[in-house]
């Protein structure tokens, strides 16, 4: 029953579920970012992808969605972390843009990868299998630490 007495029907039930993906602006994705790195300091790695996988596991994965609207995200998240005091690191960039594409229904998997000799990390999103927040070129210097299908919602 709806507020008016009536029946509801199941696109109401789902409206909001399947909202529409929106580009988030810069100061949006910049205050992402503040409060990805917020939680990584004070939670730690672990418990802030927890958080956020508790966050997109209530999101079924609607599918691929718009390779435009992809790009249109990431190319939001990129600015908002340029202009971050000091510099977001590719992990906070990664957990901001996964968060965002996920919670719209929008495939895709966090990627953490290692270089043994000398030693980096590095955080990337894939979209189909392809970096989208780094050249597949720097990426593939990186052994990948973690399978996608082993995180929830991805």
């Amino acid at each position: 029953m709806n507020r008016e007495g009536g029946t509801v029907t199941v696109f109401e039930l789902l409206l909001p579920v399947f909202r529409p993906l929106r580009v988030p602006s810069t100061l949006e994705c910049l205050l992402r970012v503040a409060v990805v790195r917020a939680a990584l300091k004070l939670l730690g790695y672990d418990r802030t992808r927890r958080w956020i996988d508790r966050r997109i596991a209530r999101v079924p994965v609607q599918g691929d969605g718009s390779p435009q609207v992809v790009a249109a995200a990431e190319y939001a998240v990129a600015m908002g972390a340029a202009f971050f005091p000091g510099r977001a690191q590719c992990l906070e960039r990664s957990l901001v843009l996964y968060d965002y594409l996920r919670r719209h229904g929008i495939s895709v998997q966090m990627r953490l990868g290692i270089q043994r000799y000398p030693f980096m990390a590095h955080a990337w999103v894939e979209y189909r299998g392809v970096p989208i927040n780094d050249v597949p070129e720097h990426v593939r210097i990186f052994t990948a630490l973690d399978a996608p299908a082993q995180r929830s919602g991805s």
